[in-house]
């Protein structure tokens, strides 16, 4: 039997209570830059992987074309739980990648750049992906305090642009840590300001459920993990239970 937790208000929503969890492994040390990917899937796929895995900010930049759409069924809602930063060309992005004190590391296949599990962990740090058919910009490359790759070793040359963002967030946070969910480092002003705007996407437009979550903006409550619902499932038939085959010789 645990413990009982003393800090814990029982008499909290459980969507109150989940919210606080995913608050606590937000991390801002880390952010994804997409550069013109042109595919609704990849953009929304990325866009979710970043919300599983506890990255906040993503900044997308349309230098030669528009931003492309979200793909709804895809992002599954995802970019409701992120800062989203968009931008009219490479220049501006650096600019406020600088502002906020990001090291940039651009994605590259060249034989000079770095393999990923070799680039530094340390400090802030900007990841930045082409897209999908041409790679980064010459402007991007300027800006780069260091490229890096994804070592591979099939005839493929290149991953998919949603892979890549996968395969690099998963390595910058669990890489030499094993399974364990690294703690997430917002400062308690900026866990305000999402708690406020994550409480009102809660509440979905219900004014009177608005007013019961405003009241735990100023006294948080205790964080309840819980392993969250497969949202995929939805609608679907549970499959039958499979009946047992007697062995041969059994009884």
């Amino acid at each position: 039997m645990r413990p009982h937790d003393t800090n814990r208000d029982d008499s909290a929503p459980r969507r109150v209570a989940r919210a606080e969890a995913v608050l606590q492994s937000r991390r801002r040390s880390l952010c994804v830059v997409l550069e013109d990917a042109h595919d609704p899937h990849n953009v929304s796929a990325a866009l979710r992987t970043c919300e599983a895995l506890g990255v906040q900010d993503v900044h997308l930049v349309a230098a030669e074309q528009e931003i492309a759409p979200l793909n709804p069924k895809v992002s599954i809602g995802a970019h409701r739980w992120l800062t989203l930063h968009r931008h009219r060309g490479v220049g501006p992005a650096v600019e406020a990648l600088r502002a906020a004190n990001y090291r940039i590391c651009v994605s590259h296949l060249e034989a000079r750049s770095t393999p990923l599990p070799g680039l530094d962990r340390r400090g802030r740090t900007a990841y930045v992906f082409g897209n999908e058919r041409d790679g980064v910009s010459e402007a991007w490359l300027a800006a780069a305090d260091a490229t890096f790759v994804i070592p591979t070793c099939g005839f493929s040359g290149s991953l998919n642009l949603s892979v890549a963002v996968a395969l690099t967030v998963y390595d910058r946070l669990f890489g030499r840590r094993g399974a364990k969910m690294p703690a997430g480092d917002l400062t308690e002003a900026e866990k305000s300001v999402l708690r406020t705007a994550w409480f009102d996407q809660l509440a979905g437009g219900d004014a009177e459920r608005a007013r019961e979550y405003a009241a735990f903006l100023a006294r948080p409550v205790a964080p309840r993990p819980l392993m969250p619902a497969d949202r995929r499932r939805h609608g679907s038939t549970p499959a039958p239970a499979r009946r047992a085959v007697p062995r041969p010789g059994s009884s």
